[in-house]
């Protein structure tokens, strides 16, 4: 709560009772001068002190839901709640290799190492742009994964094209309606990674994509799946990527 004041306190165990009392002289109770923004906090605890109301018992610690530790109140407490898009729930429940699980689920929260995200990093390259395309475009998750030429022509291998604008994890409802099929997300999360893969065989073997070798990488991936489909959807499951494949 007041951090930088803490750091001044001549006792740092006091009770807030002890501290209320002192009132008067809350001043003394720290280490003076106070720098400015400890000083801020001072003013915001001494109005703290004058708002509750203080019993003659003992003071006590109890957790705000109750009186039992409980880690997932306190995870709750801590980090708060938001509503999360539902392709975070159905991507660790989809048939795809733990690899591209997490893989996907960086791309979705933007924090694969694309070249904008090194340049943030200070890493010195001698160019931040696209190397899949001469656009001479920032390589972006959403240029090197929906923008880019290259891109386009691998989610032509599943029938799709890629609306202008559209940026992920919102795209996946679009692709969802034009699969029509249980398993959309694993062709989504395959292609993604064709195109990944093909991005990082140029920069570290020098091997020029082309679209003939990225749909072998995408049937290969996905045949590799049958082997991890539930054995009431194998046949459902084969016939689907018949289509893909």
């Amino acid at each position: 709560m007041a951090p930088k004041l803490l750091s001044f306190a001549k006792n740092k165990a006091i009770t807030l009772q002890t501290a209320a009392a002192a009132q008067e002289g809350f001043s003394q109770i720290f280490h003076l001068p106070l720098s400015e923004e400890a000083f801020i906090q001072m003013q915001n605890l001494l109005q703290l002190l004058t708002d509750i109301q203080l019993t003659e018992n003992n003071d006590s610690w109890r957790y705000s839901w109750g009186d039992k530790f409980s880690s997932s109140n306190a995870y709750r407490a801590l980090v708060g709640h938001h509503q999360a898009h539902n392709v975070y729930k159905v991507l660790w429940k989809c048939i795809c290799q733990p690899k591209h699980k997490v893989f996907f689920w960086l791309l979705l929260k933007d924090r694969l190492n694309t070249r904008n995200i090194l340049k943030r990093k200070n890493t010195h390259l001698d160019s931040f742009n696209c190397v899949l395309c001469l656009q001479n475009t920032k390589e972006t998750c959403q240029h090197l994964f929906l923008q880019c030429p290259f891109a386009k022509q691998c989610w032509e291998m599943i029938y799709v094209d890629i609306p202008l604008n559209e940026t992920f994890p919102e795209l996946s409802d679009y692709l969802k309606d034009r699969l029509h099929s249980q398993f959309f997300l694993t062709a989504v999360v395959l292609i993604c990674w064709t195109i990944w893969t093909a991005r990082n065989d140029l920069i570290f073997k020098g091997i020029q994509p082309s679209l003939p070798c990225a749909r072998r990488l995408f049937s290969s991936e996905m045949l590799l799946l049958l082997h991890r489909v539930k054995p009431s959807l194998a046949n459902q499951f084969n016939q689907w990527i018949q289509t893909m494949v």
